[in-house]
């Protein structure tokens, strides 16, 4: 495996800055910067024969992996920086919080039913260490001593909302930025211990992210925006316009991720409605389901919002076999009224990859029995849409799907 320095990877990740800035790119990039030295001494008990897992920030992850920066660039080119793979150099990315970290796990597996001296890594941020799936597959490593390293990068941050502050709590006590932790995992808690290869462990370290979430920090002009400009404006003034309306009743609440924080076009359309109004929730989705259909069991309608649909698909299991069902489970004593709001994602200026922008208002309309389902595509639909959802007396899932 290549070694490659802080200087290659640095040089790297301006060089992709350079090529977004001048619209050379046509999909979303996730950029590192800050913390190349602790990665490099990572990646020093990283052999080749190991696999990697990562995320949608993985560009210093598969160059330290051995993808050559000519192979990397390549597939950023084409739009896959949020889901860099390659067999070759057993490396594989999700851009979907956790997702790779299950898929890691069976990994593991494998390597120790066949009795291989290979080893997983599976990097994660500090979002996804927090939810049930890290627990879980953390818990299962341990029962089955799998081959497993759990490396947790922790810049406090999920898109721009606080980690700690929407869990309320960490699992992990504070640390010095810049400082890596080793943990052995224990039947009662996590620990600090020693290295151990062929056996579970997690990794974490704290830095402070010195670029946006997204892009380089500034708004790039791509050709295509202007075929849309038009619409997204149309479409911003009619959803907000919709959101104030639903909020005139006091029953409403907003519930979801960058409902509070920043992060996606929902932010903005909820920015006249008072704080008190709007919960910023933690990246669960299936939970954030249950939780809005015991808040409507209380009187309340919630405004549970999805930033994209794909992410919807977390929380099938609490809409489709609870929300959807609770009347007839409950012999019609209870009807909860949820508003379920979610968004088809753009394929233009720039394309998400095939995890950000899928459709399946035709799947959920056959699986949802007792819940409306609804698709907007047109901007003189939003008002109308929000309003008869309000007035209803059953649940309804809103898809906003107005541009490609």
């Amino acid at each position: 495996m290549q070694k490659v320095n802080k200087t290659e990877l640095i040089d790297f990740e301006n060089r992709v800055q350079d090529l977004y800035k001048n619209t050379k790119i046509k999909a979303p990039i996730h950029l590192s910067k800050g913390n190349e030295d602790i990665l490099i001494d990572i990646f020093k008990d990283v052999q080749d024969g190991d696999w990697v897992f990562s995320n949608w920030r993985n560009h210093y992850h598969a160059l330290l992996k051995g993808i050559t920066p000519e192979n990397l660039e390549k597939e950023i080119l084409e739009g896959r920086s949020m889901h860099i793979a390659s067999k070759e150099n057993k490396f594989f990315a999700s851009s979907l919080v956790a997702g790779q970290l299950s898929i890691a796990l069976g990994v593991a597996m494998a390597l120790k039913l066949k009795g291989s001296p290979d080893h997983v890594w599976a990097f994660s941020g500090d979002m996804a260490a927090e939810t049930g799936v890290f627990h879980e597959v953390t818990k299962y490593a341990l029962g089955h001593d799998l081959p497993i390293t759990f490396v947790i990068e922790d810049d406090g941050l999920s898109v721009y909302t606080p980690t700690k502050e929407v869990w309320g709590a960490s699992t992990f006590l504070n640390q010095e930025q810049g400082s890596l932790i080793s943990y052995t995992l224990s039947q009662s808690r996590i620990q600090n211990g020693s290295k151990e290869r062929n056996h579970p462990q997690i990794k974490r370290y704290v830095y402070s992210r010195q670029l946006s979430h997204h892009g380089v920090g500034l708004w790039v002009e791509f050709p295509e925006d202007q075929k849309s400009k038009s619409i997204l404006e149309s479409y911003q003034r009619e959803i907000k316009k919709a959101m104030d309306n639903l909020a005139l009743d006091n029953r409403v609440i907003f519930l979801g991720q960058t409902v509070g924080y920043k992060g996606s076009p929902i932010y903005n359309s909820l920015e006249n409605i008072s704080g008190d109004r709007r919960i910023e929730l933690p990246v669960f989705e299936e939970v954030q389901m249950g939780m809005s259909t015991g808040l409507a069991l209380e009187g309340y309608i919630p405004v549970s919002i999805y930033p994209r649909f794909d992410f919807l698909t977390l929380a099938t299991n609490q809409l489709v076999n609870h929300l959807d069902k609770i009347s007839e489970l409950s012999h019609r004593q209870f009807n909860p009224q949820v508003i379920v709001r979610t968004m088809v994602g753009s394929k233009s200026p720039l394309y998400p990859g095939p995890q950000h922008c899928q459709d399946h208002t035709e799947a959920y309309r056959l699986m949802l029995t007792n819940t409306d389902v609804v698709r907007i595509t047109n901007t003189e639909e939003i008002v109308p849409a929000y309003s008869k959802s309000l007035k209803n007396n059953k649940s309804t899932l809103l898809i906003e799907k107005l541009y490609e």
